[in-house]
């Protein structure tokens, strides 16, 4: 499993978001704290043309539990809020403890490579990369890669 303590990753903003307010938001929570320059990856760009991403980069937020409780919160008087979120590895478990709590708005929780079982009904694994000699990138793999958007659009076409 990567280490994600590198002090380029815990400087810059701790949330980037982009896309229109009011449209269905993807919540991403990122243990590994990629889009360190006020803008999401640039993998994701090419979807706020119809949903917010909202990216949360826990090494720069250090207390990103509570900040994923006020973003969460933000929604709860929206009249049919449209909320998923996306996280890796080995946070997993807490953002699911965490959704367990704002289940009413939270549609799915979208899990790359997670370090637990997974058996809430509204969680999903959307990409398992193996721990194989011939992966180029150990898991879990970042929440940037092409692969982990491709399975996150997958599975949001499938949820309709």
């Amino acid at each position: 499993m990567r280490e994600f303590d590198e002090p380029s990753r815990t400087s810059g903003p701790g949330v980037v978001a982009d896309g229109p307010a009011g449209a269905p938001t993807v919540l991403v929570i990122d243990p590994a704290g990629e889009a360190p320059h006020n803008e999401i990856p640039a993998t994701w760009r090419n979807l706020t043309d119809r949903l917010r991403i909202v990216w949360l980069r826990v090494p720069a937020a250090p207390t990103w539990q509570s900040t994923v409780d006020k973003v969460l919160t933000m929604h709860r008087d929206d009249v049919k809020p449209v909320l998923d979120v996306v996280t890796s590895g080995p946070i997993a478990a807490d953002v699911l403890d965490l959704v367990r709590r704002h289940e009413d708005l939270v549609r799915s929780v979208l899990l790359v490579d997670p370090e637990v079982e997974v058996h809430d009904e509204f969680a999903r694994v959307v990409v398992r990369s193996s721990d194989s000699p011939d992966d180029r990138i150990p898991p879990p793999l970042p929440l940037g890669h092409p692969d982990v958007v491709f399975g996150v659009v997958e599975e949001l076409d499938r949820l309709g």
